[in-house]
């Protein structure tokens, strides 16, 4: 018989009984978010694995994985996610988009996240977001998201005009001074600001977790349903994305009737 036969045959068994058994529990045992009791903090947290990068790690006989969000890391520095080396008994899954645990949080409205994309429509949410944020003495938290700078080469292209740290600093403080102008707009209401850089909809909810949001509030384009079908908004991946109340406000809309 032909060794490379049987060779390739064991090759596929390997990959049948054993590869993808292990690569798919892992992928499931790390689709959804967990929470665990922080070994350092002693109180509960939520964290979310990519759940491919732990699949190839299991595969390897790596570490399960590294942790892409944790909602304490606003609190907790330099963590190196000794969490994962706690007994997989102490993990307890929860539904995708399921806001982090706020230990003490009276019930409530408290902190209001407002996305805003720098341009007059994006802003039509915030009379609403005002009306609400005095009626219930919440904070008001803009946030943009930028798209990672590049570098900014010469025209020829022999060297760099601008490095891409100089260009993140550029932005971010002239986002900064964007932010802190929309807030001087909301008048009797506490306002905070913060700029992220990366996916618009991934970097929205880690701002709204790790500030502890109660209520996401934006504005969004009425689009045909045709239209909808091929390009999902802002709005729509959020709402599919997390379970923390999502407030939409579409264009042209100023008030909640």
């Amino acid at each position: 018989m032909n060794p490379w036969i049987v060779l390739l045959g064991l090759v596929l068994v390997a990959l049948v009984f054993v590869i993808v058994p292990v690569g798919a529990g892992t992928f499931a045992a790390w689709r959804r978010p967990v929470r665990l009791t922080c070994p350092r903090t002693g109180t509960e947290a939520q964290l979310r694995v990519p759940p491919l990068r732990a699949a190839i790690a299991s595969l390897f006989g790596r570490d399960a994985a590294e942790v892409d969000r944790c909602s304490l890391w606003n609190v907790v520095r330099d963590c190196r996610a000794e969490c994962l080396a706690l007994p997989e008994a102490s993990r307890r899954p929860v539904p995708a988009g399921t806001p982090p645990p706020r230990p003490g949080a009276a019930p409530g409205l408290h902190t209001i996240l407002v996305p805003l994309d720098g341009t007059p429509g994006s802003e039509e949410v915030l009379a609403t977001v005002a009306d609400l944020a005095r009626a219930h003495r919440a904070t008001v938290r803009l946030v943009r998201v930028v798209a990672p700078p590049e570098a900014v080469p010469s025209e020829d292209g022999t060297r760099v005009l601008v490095y891409s740290d100089q260009e993140t600093s550029r932005q971010e403080l002239e986002t900064q001074a964007y932010l802190r102008e929309v807030g001087e707009r909301l008048p009797g209401v506490a306002v905070e600001s913060a700029v992220r850089f990366g996916d618009t909809v991934t970097r929205i909810i880690d701002e709204a977790e790790s500030a502890g949001a109660d209520l996401i509030a934006l504005a969004s384009h009425r689009r045909p349903v045709l239209a909808g079908m091929f390009r999902r908004s802002v709005a729509a991946r959020l709402r599919r994305a997390t379970r923390i109340p999502t407030l939409i406000v579409p264009y042209g809309q100023r008030r909640i009737a």
